[in-house]
């Protein structure tokens, strides 16, 4: 897939177009940033307690630019859990959805996340401009997303897509492989939009179907969401579908979009006329580009329930060189996972998942060893355990489970509890 030329990613043109400039610079993004984020602190202020509360010692008017930005306090997930609906900016007869994410522990409210219909219309109009990255009019894209809820993101891509005619196929997340695989023979899309490690599954069987005789689908491109996405995975999907490889970055704080990979397939253009971005260190203060640190965004555009300077719980950073594909937009790099994270689950899913026939592992750290159960589709593979358990960062003991069936699979988050 590398050589394939590199097309100027269709965000630069829509954030320019959004934020009123024949031509996109730096300069004038950073401008229409400042402009907003200082009418946003003003807006916030005057229409949500949480955040009158939150700067009741802060001087707005000494926050004049960008740089001023950090004098801020962050905000994170607890503040959502604990005062989500006293950040409102809007009556509730404005909230056109709530998002409900559950606790990760075993106390804890659940995060509550209000958007008004507006809201909802700026994640739809990002998701018509990101996806003409891959896609084009008259293209059909399969989404292995769920679909059922209005304003859930399935739903929300599809109203996209119909925006400059392409026909989204809703089947929602895999449930039964060999379903999904004789709808792909059938419909033939251009696109599919899935989550990494389902894809993976269905990719896994579709070259089980191939090997059988089915004739080879041809895919333009396999747009990743919703989980951390390995390398290992890209590389095994454009082996198996020999087709470009997207990756998603997003979360339901932000709206549930928040960027896309271009045509260099390297990092995430981001929806800068709607959000404002930053990487800091550990007491919220920006650093370098180039520099790992916690991602923070700001909401510029978003009425009901605005986030500013919400901290993210992602390690990440700007890439210092400008995007092959020509943009002027900052790239923003792999996410390298979660800061609080007790390993380093990116780089297992990096080793782990680049072994032919792995679908899924979950894992238990125990007196410095790691206990590793991989899930995989059948024997046959030309690794041992031991080969894993090699390479692997940690002493490990690792199990090999067979027979992932291609139905009623529930995939569960990857993660490594701690004893």
């Amino acid at each position: 897939m590398d050589g394939i030329a590199k097309e100027l990613t269709p965000l630069e043109g829509w954030i320019a177009q959004k934020i009123d400039v024949d031509k996109l610079s730096l300069p004038a993004l950073r401008d229409y940033q400042n402009r907003v984020l200082l009418t946003r602190l003003n807006y916030v202020k005057e229409r949500s307690a949480f955040y009158r509360e939150l700067y009741k010692d802060v001087c707005v008017s000494e926050i004049r630019c960008l740089a001023d930005w950090e004098k801020l306090p962050l905000i994170r997930d607890r503040d959502l859990r604990e005062h989500g609906s006293r950040m409102l900016c809007v009556g509730q007869e404005d909230i056109h959805r709530i998002v409900t994410l559950d606790s990760s522990g075993t106390t804890g409210a659940p995060k509550r996340i209000f958007f008004s219909r507006s809201d909802q219309e700026l994640t739809v109009d990002f998701f018509a401009n990101g996806m003409t990255t891959m896609t084009k009019s008259g293209d059909k894209v399969l989404i292995l997303l769920p679909c059922v809820r209005p304003g859930g993101v399935g739903d929300l891509l599809a109203r996209s897509l119909g925006r400059f005619g392409a026909l989204a196929l809703k089947y929602g997340p895999v449930d039964d492989c060999q379903k999904v695989i004789g709808l792909m023979l059938k419909e033939k899309p251009q696109v599919v939009v899935a989550n990494p490690v389902q894809m993976l599954l269905v990719a896994y069987w579709y070259r089980n179907s191939i090997k059988q005789g089915t004739t080879p689908i041809e895919l333009q491109a396999i747009l990743l969401s919703t989980d951390y996405i390995a390398d290992s995975i890209k590389e095994r999907l454009t082996e198996i579908f020999q087709c470009r490889v997207h990756e998603h970055y997003g979360m339901t704080e932000m709206g549930l979009g928040g960027g896309v990979s271009c045509s260099a397939l390297r990092g995430y253009h981001l929806r800068e006329a709607d959000i404002y971005w930053e990487v800091v260190d550990q007491s919220g203060k920006s650093l370098p580009v180039g520099e790992y640190g916690e991602i923070v965004f700001t909401t510029l555009t978003r009425d009901a329930m605005p986030l500013i300077r919400y901290a993210t719980g992602d390690k990440g950073r700007f890439l210092k060189e400008p995007c092959s594909c020509g943009s002027v937009l900052p790239c923003l790099d792999k996410v390298k996972g979660r800061l609080d994270s007790p390993l380093d689950l990116p780089a297992l899913d990096e080793i782990v998942f680049a072994f032919d026939g792995v679908l899924d592992y979950q894992g238990t750290l125990k007196d410095n060893i790691l206990l590793l159960t991989v899930y995989c589709l059948e024997p046959g593979h030309k690794w041992q355990a031991a080969d894993i358990e090699k390479v692997l960062p940690y002493r490990a003991k690792l199990e090999v489970q067979y027979g992932i069936r291609p139905y009623m699979y529930q995939l569960k988050k990857r993660q490594i509890s701690l004893i």
